[in-house]
């Protein structure tokens, strides 16, 4: 007769293969033809631009790029990261690539970690399985952003306010870090922190010393950055969050904001669980909040506590308020923190279904089956619109080796294409060495055409980049002249990019 160990330890291996496959699921997912896809445009010359001016500069950086917001800057730590693997790839862009499907992985491994501690170990799975193969999470996932931390931070906070609400302060350190990596992520991540004082209010408890202590610290480590650059300047990005809080930009106010805001998180909700599909119920704000009122279910059979449920609508309310009375434009990826509520919410409930009889557990395997092969049919046969890293870098490499072979000391580059597409080529022209001008008479100038049907004069083709050779080429003593020029492609300006 077997024992219960025996038992156990058969169930917990089984358990542990079917974490594994997970694992090498969204592995598949974020892997497949990333190089391919690799979309490389204004945000990649951005990342690529600081981490050259950190390791070839020498500059000791505080700030990263300029946010949309004005006067607001993201803190360094994301292209610090960037670093090791850019010196791994010879300062090639493609080792980001990297870190992010390595912080990815780890974000499925927290999510089977993080809710098989609070709740079932199969919740834990049925959640990391949800975020391994949902779309919008697999496409945010492989986005070379610094935003593309946020789903591993949101699970993460998570955690730390469900912990709070049970009186766990224990985790208040881990809280502490994750306040202060968010001028390092986004700060659109700010007002979701109004669900800590509620969370601690519930759990009718106080944290002692030691815990408060470590809390300021983690907090104070991972804010160093910022407070040495505040200090430095004067607090303007403290002062610029003010006046964009409070100066009033065209665009909606008010009960219309916010509309607008609820809209985004709806569609947000809608892309989560169905994308690229949309439907016209689940598009709409009943279908969310029959998400958020099916979390009582839970909380009926205690998997959920109603007190912990509760600071996870403050979470979502934080957001609404702050963004419907802020007077700053926003963007849906302000509200992606949020998917981890609604993944957490169908994840329990899925639960309940295979856990109420066997004809439950062919219905949830038998949905977990078709939403994996749904969705890794629209990924492998999706029709991407090749204009991304391998283009512009063999453009760029094409651009040096032609202009080379006839001996151009310098060229010129312009662009015909619509505004914001002339972007992603400069980090490349910087790694081949180019000496870049202004387009003008006296030098050789080619036309980089986005999309290439914008010119039927186009001679070269990559992917959808077209390329128009020069079509007069100067004498050598006015190209000489013209090139004596500093390199304008290290002179002139990069959007956002402040030194």
């Amino acid at each position: 007769m077997k024992s219960w160990n025996d038992y156990n330890i058969k169930y917990m291996k089984r358990h542990h293969l079917i974490f594994i496959a997970i694992l090498l699921i969204a592995l598949f997912f974020r892997t497949f033809k990333i190089v391919e896809r690799f979309d490389f445009a204004h945000d990649g010359d951005l990342y690529s631009w600081i981490v050259k001016d950190i390791v070839v500069n020498h500059h000791f950086r505080l700030i990263g790029q300029l946010t949309s917001a004005p006067g607001i800057f993201i803190g360094p730590l994301f292209y610090y990261a960037l670093i090791p693997f850019f010196l791994l790839t010879n300062m090639d862009p493609i080792g980001a690539l990297i870190p992010i499907t390595s912080l990815s992985l780890f974000t499925v491994f927290s999510y089977y970690l993080v809710l098989s501690k609070l709740f079932k170990k199969e919740v834990g799975l049925i959640a990391a399985f949800l975020y391994s193969v949902l779309l919008t999470t697999v496409g945010s996932d492989r986005w070379v952003v610094p935003t593309v931390a946020t789903s591993i931070w949101a699970i993460w906070y998570f955690y730390t306010l469900i912990m709070l609400s049970r009186g766990n302060f224990f985790v208040l350190p881990i809280l502490g870090v994750l306040i202060g990596l968010i001028w390092h992520i986004h700060i659109a991540l700010i007002p979701t922190l109004l669900a800590i004082p509620l969370a601690i209010l519930i759990s009718r408890k106080l944290p002692n010393l030691k815990q408060v202590l470590g809390f300021l610290i983690g907090f104070f480590i991972f804010s160093l950055p910022l407070i040495g650059f505040e200090i430095r300047h004067n607090f303007s990005q403290t002062l610029s969050l003010i006046s964009n809080f409070t100066t009033q930009n065209p665009g909606l106010t008010g009960f219309d904001k916010m509309q607008l805001v609820i809209g985004m998180i709806v569609r947000n909700t809608n892309s989560l669980f169905f994308s690229p599909q949309s439907f016209s119920f689940t598009n709409n704000f009943l279908f969310v909040l029959i998400i958020l009122l099916s979390a009582l279910l839970p909380v009926k059979i205690k998997l959920l506590s109603l007190k912990e449920l509760l600071p996870l609508y403050a979470w979502i309310i934080g957001p609404i308020i702050f963004f419907s009375i802020s007077k700053s434009p926003i963007s849906e990826y302000y509200f992606a923190n949020i998917g981890v509520i609604f993944i957490v919410i169908a994840s329990l409930l899925l639960y309940l279904i295979y856990k109420s009889s066997k004809i439950g557990k062919f219905i949830v395997l038998g949905l977990f089956a078709i939403i994996c092969l749904k969705n890794a049919y629209f990924l492998i046969t999706q029709d991407y619109y090749n204009k991304g890293y391998l283009e512009r870098k063999e453009l760029v490499d094409f651009i040096k080796k032609d202009s080379s072979e006839k001996g151009y000391p310098c060229v010129g580059i312009s662009y015909i294409t619509t505004l914001g597409e002339n972007v992603g080529f400069r980090y490349f022209f910087y790694l081949n060495k180019m000496h870049l001008v202004h387009p003008s008479i006296d030098v050789p100038t080619y036309n980089i055409v986005i999309p290439l049907e914008l010119s039927k004069e186009t001679e070269k083709k990559f992917g959808h980049i077209g390329l128009i050779l020069p079509t007069s080429v100067p004498s050598k003593e006015k190209m000489e002249k013209s090139c004596q020029t500093p390199d304008t492609n290290l002179t002139d300006s990069v959007f956002g990019y402040v030194e």
